[in-house]
């Protein structure tokens, strides 16, 4: 069910769009696939840009008379099986990527696109952008495997990569990362610009989370070849991996949450999103300690003196909406209760480590009894009342 682009590119090869067959299934029979079961009569001339191709369910081969000189090496449908024209090295080129135009989302996982960089080089991809109609992109899956990991390093949701949560469409705005450039009630578009090296291969796949397919997908990957990494001026190992840690649930009133949790090793913390529900504001009360080594005792460096100085703001966001180069508010409704969503890039002020890392946020915060500071003690009395929150936090960290 896999586009020939992808069949071809694992192997290091390159799809040659035009597949010869002869007006018969000699071809197939080349392939090792027999055809036990004749297609109906109007099945066997070509129809369709993922033709010609095998049913597996069925046992027949379909749209093998009358083929184009060039069929689409993207095309793809899920409950059949392509014959693709693989040849050629495709590991050279420079620049990498492939799109998708008007196809359907499947509601199960697969892959639209791999690349495997040559032998002594490394590669990166640079830029994702997709669209659909509203509810289509809402529930987009993109998952990212690098260099032949069985669970994808990068597990995501569009809208929650650019730090937009609830369904808000507003747009257009973008940073030289993140940003929405349609929208406004109809079909979002968003793109995301991180860079995710892989030392031998990637691999990408989507699906929508409903488990239904959808349709009039629209779908941009790119890459370049041996393109450092470079994070606040300074360049990454050519080893360092990105990966998407991601937390889903609900938090009870001063509950920590580990934004971020790497228990060994070396890397640098580039980039925090989130969404949250609760009954009131005082959530935005919760201070942000990191963590390094991973073990270091609370509060370890105090990085936000509440959630709304975390992302560049203060006094519970009393400015309104606001998406700057390094961090947004794009979501806040207080009509009933709160709902609210942020993102704040660390590129300008990078937050390396070693020894591992442990970035924490909390559900609200404790005051001192003391002095009455707040942030310096993990039990205290509770400042102000939040409650209970339904919390979906995005980290990405760089690690190697």
């Amino acid at each position: 069910g896999e586009p020939c682009d992808v069949v071809c590119n694992k192997q290091g090869l390159k799809c040659n769009p035009k597949v010869e067959t002869g007006n018969s299934t000699a071809l197939f029979a080349e392939l090792g696939v027999q055809c036990p079961q004749p297609p109906p009569r109007d099945g066997v001339v070509w129809t369709a840009s993922y033709q010609p191709a095998y049913v597996p369910g069925v046992g027949a081969c379909h749209g093998y008379a009358g083929v184009p000189d060039y069929d689409n090496c993207n095309s793809f449908n899920t409950t059949v099986q392509r014959v693709c024209r693989c040849e050629g090295d495709d590991t050279y080129r420079w620049h990498f990527g492939t799109g998708l135009s008007g196809v359907t989302l499947p509601g199960g996982e697969t892959t639209v696109f791999a690349h495997r960089a040559p032998a002594g080089s490394t590669g990166v991809l640079t830029h994702l952008w997709t669209t659909c109609g509203k509810d289509c992109v809402d529930g987009t899956v993109i998952r990212i495997y690098v260099d032949g990991e069985a669970s994808p390093s990068i597990d995501m949701l569009p809208p929650m990569a650019a730090g937009v949560g609830f369904n808000d469409t507003s747009a257009p705005w973008g940073t030289k990362w993140i940003g929405l450039g349609a929208g406004n009630g109809g079909g979002p578009a968003w793109f995301n610009n991180f860079r995710i090296p892989f030392t031998s291969s990637v691999r990408v796949t989507l699906h929508h989370q409903s488990g239904r397919a959808q349709g009039g997908f629209y779908f941009i990957v790119r890459g370049a070849r041996d393109m450092p990494v470079v994070v606040g001026e300074r360049t990454l190992p050519r080893d360092a991996k990105l990966k998407l840690l991601k937390f889903e649930g609900v938090l009870q009133p001063l509950e920590f949450l580990a934004v971020a949790d790497v228990k060994a090793g070396s890397g640098v913390h580039f980039a925090s999103t989130m969404a949250v529900a609760s009954g009131n504001v005082n959530f935005l009360e919760g201070c942000y300690h990191a963590m390094s080594p991973y073990n270091e005792p609370f509060p370890g460096v105090l990085l936000a003196t509440g959630t709304e100085d975390y992302f560049d703001s203060g006094w519970y966001f009393n400015a309104g909406v606001f998406r700057f180069p390094v961090s947004g508010n794009t979501h806040l409704d207080t009509s009933h209760g709160v709902t609210w969503s942020g993102y704040r890039l660390h590129d300008q002020d990078p937050i390396f480590f070693e020894n591992g890392f442990k970035l924490l946020w909390r559900n609200g915060d404790a005051n001192d009894p003391t002095t009455g500071a707040k942030c310096f003690v993990a039990n205290g009395t509770k400042a102000w009342d939040p409650q209970p929150s339904t919390v979906v936090s995005y980290a990405w960290v760089y690690v190697w």
